[in-house]
């Protein structure tokens, strides 16, 4: 089981960046966990388009999912007129998306005819192929779902979220716990997102065999955050890299 990082920059990509978005890779499935901004560019770099069988979106903040729009557009072309990869959206999700693109489209079909639409229900999780992942409603401002990824290792992905027992609960014993820890100033006090020492505490609390913090905003020196978060977990911290492979 892999992970690779597409992108990992809060709200807006750094230069040359992406922001939320990973490719986890599990015998012959290929699973994209959140698609926002720039990372169609950075999934073609590490993979071909028509690898892709699923796609899974945590929530609807334009970080986390703008860029199934120009999925969508290269899913139209001869080259991939025949790829129909399955899009797992959260509870209302068609309704959602059809809404963020219906100030120039105003087709019912404008993904379901290039996407296999699907949305999951948080409660029964889903499988997709070598693959199943669990579901948990997280601490956000609109609503937002951490996932347990489940394969030959147990990797969780925090999505956005503020501390909460959920996020601790599912991270429980993971093999590896990608977490955002946007919150970098000791000021700000935004409770839908993380600091990197809540992070490493709820991890260590969880026991985590490995933690790899993400989603931080590009014009922040998180030097001092990451100190924080490896004397909080008691062990080293990796941080997320684009376009690094981490091996589970």
């Amino acid at each position: 089981m892999q992970l690779t990082i597409l992108g990992s920059s809060a709200a807006y990509p750094r230069a040359g960046g992406a922001c939320s978005g990973y490719l986890v890779e599990e015998g012959k499935t290929k699973l994209l966990v959140d698609c926002g901004t720039g990372v169609l560019s950075n999934l073609q770099r590490a993979v071909a388009l028509k690898d892709v069988n699923h796609i899974v979106l945590s929530h609807f903040h334009a970080d986390h999912c703008f860029d199934v729009i120009p999925y969508r557009y290269a899913l139209m072309r001869s080259l991939n007129k025949a790829l129909h990869p399955h899009l797992h959206l959260p509870p209302g999700g068609n309704e959602a998306l059809l809404k963020v693109v219906s100030a120039f489209n105003t087709s019912p079909t404008f993904f379901s005819a290039y996407f296999q639409v699907e949305e999951y229900n948080p409660e029964a999780g889903l499988k997709l192929g070598d693959l199943s992942i669990e579901f948990t409603s997280v601490k956000h401002y609109i609503k937002s779902y951490a996932m347990a990824v489940c394969g030959s290792k147990r990797l969780v992905y925090s999505a956005d979220s503020g501390l909460c027992d959920e996020l601790a609960e599912l991270a429980r014993e993971a093999d590896l716990f990608l977490c955002e820890a946007t919150r970098g100033e000791h000021d700000d006090t935004e409770w839908g997102h993380l600091a990197a020492g809540e992070v490493g505490a709820l991890s260590r609390r969880a026991k985590v065999k490995r933690l790899l913090l993400t989603h931080f905003w590009p014009d922040h020196d998180y030097t001092l955050n990451i100190k924080e978060a490896e004397a909080a977990f008691g062990k080293p911290v990796e941080v997320a890299e684009e376009l690094r492979t981490y091996v589970l």
